[in-house]
């Protein structure tokens, strides 16, 4: 399986114009790998429940929760994984510092995950589900960290970012 993302097209375009990008994307993967059974997609809650994939004939499959951060400064929004994973060291200690520092808004969002089979046979691990309700948002929440971690995670990564 592989995962179609971060499309998104101005209203300008017209109508259809996702939907025509969307099939020439499946056209070009089943073109270039015959071993990619399904393409998956996500529809972030923040901006709508991914009615585009309905409409492209792909398969919904539920949603999950997950946090994104925007800075109240910027206004500049953050997925959470920038925050949890330091595989981006410089990334890590950037956003852990704006969120102790109370820069940070946290929202969770609905996430829409959609599939599109390209075999027959494909059957992923959970069982379609109906079309969602058109539905857009984010709720404002409290994010319980351990703030004695974070620091010396963050104490950690610029010793070896400035060594």
């Amino acid at each position: 399986m592989c995962e179609l993302n971060r499309l998104w097209i101005d209203d300008c375009l017209g109508k259809n114009a996702e939907t025509v990008l969307i099939a020439a994307s499946i056209k070009l993967i089943r073109k270039m790998d015959e071993n990619v059974v399904a393409i998956q997609s996500f529809a972030d809650g923040r901006l709508g429940c991914g009615t585009i994939y309905k409409a492209a004939n792909f398969k919904y499959y539920g949603f999950h929760y997950t946090r994104f951060l925007r800075n109240r400064r910027t206004g500049e929004f953050t997925h959470e994984q920038i925050l949890t994973n330091t595989t981006s060291p410089s990334g890590y200690v950037r956003s852990n510092v704006a969120f102790l520092l109370g820069d940070l808004e946290v929202f969770v969002v609905k996430t829409y995950r959609y599939i599109y089979p390209l075999c027959k046979h494909f059957q992923f691990k959970t069982k379609e589900k109906p079309y969602p309700e058109y539905d857009k948002g984010m709720e404002q929440i409290e994010w319980e960290r351990d703030r004695r971690k974070i620091k010396a995670n963050i104490i950690s990564l610029l010793d070896k970012l400035v060594a």
